[in-house]
C-alpha cells in the first residue's frame, strides 16, 4: 500500500485483493520459535549479560550466517538476512521466519540450515534450546521480558484481558506456516480448511503437556493457554463459520478488533483498546498509517489469520526432527484441490462456533486419544494425514515430495500411527 493515501476500508480490501496470485506463483513459508535456557543453571536467557543471552545469540547467528541487525533505538532486537529473519518474542523466544520458498524441498533446506546454526550457536554460548512448546519446569515469575516497546504496551494490556496471557507471551513456542491464495473463493476455502482442521493439527502436533513440572491435563497446554489470553483476538471468530465468510468478512472482523498500539514520531504508543475502524477517522498527525495497519494485523492471534497470505497457527513447537511435518501437512491439504475438498468435508462435523470450540477442547486435552461426535480422535487424525500425503503427490510447491512424505510418516510414527 502507498503511504500517501488515507487508509479506508476500500483500500484495505484492495490490500487483500492485490495479494491474489496464480497457482504457478504460489510459495510456502514457515516460522519456528525456540525457548532457550542457560546450560549452566537452566534459567531463561536474559536479554544481555554474559554469553548465554539473547543479545549474544543475535550476534552469534550473524557471525555464522551474516545479515543485518534490526535495531530498536540502540538495541539489537533481530536479524534481517537473505536466509530469513530473526525476531524476539516477549520472553526471549528466538523466532526464525523463512524466506518464501518455491517448494517444500527448498523450504526444508532453509530449515536445516537454520536448525544447524541454532545448534552451533547453542554449543558456542552454552544455551540449550527446549524441544517443547511450553516451558515444562520454570514458573512465570522467572521469565525475563525483552526490551521492545510493543511488549511494554502488550504486557499490561493482555494481562488485563486473560489469566494466562503472560504465560503465552513469555513461555510458549509454536510453528506457523504461510500460504498463498488465487482469488477470494480460494482464500475462503483455504482459510476455512485451516480453521476447521485446527483442532486436528493441535492434536497431531501437541507437545506441551507439562508445566511447572506437572502434567496439565492437556496434550497441548499451549492451546489451553491461548483460550485465556484475549477473547477479542484469539481462537476463531464466529464469522468464519458463516456461509458467506470471505475476504470482506475477515477484513470487517480485523477492523472491529481493538488496536493495542500505534506507531508515532515519538515512538510506539498505546491505542487505548479502540477498534481499529474507529481510529481510521483520525486525521493530521494522528492519522492511521500503513505501518499501523500491518502492526494491527500482527496482533490478531486467531488460529488462522491473513496478511497478504494465509497463516496457519495451531501447531505446537516440535522437536527439530519433527518440525518439517507441519508445512508438509498443510501444503498437502491446502495446495491440492481434491485434498482441500476432503479436508473441508472432515471439518463439516464441527462447522459452527460452539461445536468447533468443543472439538478444539477435546483435541487439545486428549490429543490422539478420546473421541468426538462418535469418531475416535486417532481415526480422524490418520484420515487427515492420508489426505495430506495423497495431496502431496499432486500439490504445487512440493518438489519431488520425498522429504515431505517422510515427514508425515515420521509424525504418524511418533504417535504409533501408520500411513
Amino acid at each position: 500500500m502507498s503511504a500517501s493515501h488515507p487508509i479506508t476500508r476500500k483500500r484495505l480490501l484492495r490490500y487483500f485483493m492485490d495479494a491474489c496470485k496464480p497457482r504457478e506463483d504460489w510459495l510456502v513459508g514457515m516460522e519456528i520459535e525456540r525457548l532457550g535456557r542457560r546450560e549452566a543453571d537452566g534459567l531463561p536467557l536474559p536479554y544481555e549479560n554474559g554469553d548465554a543471552s539473547v543479545r549474544r545469540v543475535i550476534d552469534a547467528l550473524m557471525e555464522h550466517r551474516g545479515g543485518s541487525r534490526v535495531l530498536e533505538g540502540a538495541l539489537p532486537i533481530g536479524v534481517d538476512a537473505d536466509w530469513g529473519t530473526i525476531s524476539l518474542e516477549p520472553g526471549g523466544q528466538v523466532e526464525w521466519s523463512s524466506r518464501p520458498a518455491e517448494d517444500l524441498e527448498k523450504l526444508g533446506e532453509q530449515l536445516d540450515l537454520h536448525l544447524d546454526a541454532m545448534h552451533r550457536v547453542g554449543e558456542q554460548l552454552g544455551v540449550r534450546w527446549l524441544q517443547t512448546a511450553i516451558d515444562p519446569e520454570l514458573p512465570l515469575d522467572q521469565m525475563p521480558w525483552m526490551p521492545k516497546s510493543r511488549y511494554h504496551i502488550m504486557r499490561p494490556y493482555l494481562g488485563e484481558r486473560g489469566r494466562l496471557a503472560h504465560l503465552m507471551m513469555t513461555q510458549s513456542a509454536s510453528i506457523q506456516c504461510a500460504y498463498d491464495f488465487a482469488d477470494p473463493e480460494d482464500f475462503r476455502r483455504k482459510f476455512r480448511c485451516g480453521a476447521l482442521l485446527a483442532p486436528i493439527a493441535t492434536a497431531l502436533f501437541a507437545n506441551s503437556s507439562l508445566y511447572e513440572g506437572r502434567e496439565t491435563g492437556y496434550q497441548s497446554y499451549r492451546q489451553r493457554v491461548w483460550q485465556e489470553t484475549d477473547p477479542d483476538r484469539c481462537g476463531l471468530p464466529d464469522v468464519v463459520f458463516d456461509e458467506g465468510f470471505g475476504l470482506e468478512s475477515w477484513l470487517d472482523y480485523v477492523l472491529a478488533t481493538p488496536a493495542i498500539f500505534l506507531h508515532r514520531a515519538r515512538g510506539t504508543v498505546p491505542a487505548g483498546g479502540v477498534p481499529f475502524r474507529e481510529l481510521m477517522v483520525l486525521s493530521g498527525c494522528d492519522a492511521i498509517r500503513d505501518e499501523d495497519w500491518e502492526t494491527h494485523i500482527s496482533t490478531i492471534f486467531t488460529d488462522v489469520r491473513s496478511y497478504t497470505y494465509i497463516e496457519v497457527r495451531s501447531a505446537d513447537g516440535l522437536p527439530d526432527a519433527l518440525a518439517f511435518s507441519v508445512p508438509s501437512l498443510w501444503t498437502g491439504l491446502l495446495y491440492d484441490e481434491s485434498a482441500l475438498d476432503a479436508a473441508l468435508a472432515i471439518g463439516e462435523a464441527w462447522d459452527s462456533g460452539p461445536r468447533w470450540r468443543e472439538t478444539m477442547e477435546c483435541f487439545a486435552r486428549d490429543g490422539i486419544h478420546g473421541s468426538i461426535g462418535g469418531r475416535e480422535n486417532r481415526d480422524l487424525i490418520l484420515e487427515t494425514l492420508r489426505i495430506a500425503a495423497d495431496g502431496l503427490t499432486r500439490a504445487g510447491c512440493v518438489g519431488d515430495g520425498t522429504r515431505a512424505g517422510d515427514a508425515l510418516a515420521a509424525i504418524a510414527d511418533h504417535h504409533g500411527l501408520k500411513l
